[in-house]
């Protein structure tokens, strides 16, 4: 998902009133796949939409 299509779906989540969290890496410790600025949207079932690295990291997002 890129960060445009990410925004967009926020936006499509705020007109519709739907509470979510954006994450944005901001720092990453090797190894990792996840990168600075990767974004994702966390919605209140705990979905994940976007990048923010693998499965370890969603847990702690």
């Amino acid at each position: 998902m890129t960060n445009t299509e990410l925004l967009n779906r926020a936006d499509v989540l705020r007109h519709g009133r739907t509470p979510f969290v954006l994450a944005t890496v901001v720092h990453v410790e090797r190894p990792t796949s996840a990168r600075p600025g990767d974004s994702a949207l966390v919605l209140p079932d705990g979905t994940v939409e976007g990048f923010v690295g693998g499965t370890c990291a969603e847990t702690t997002v």
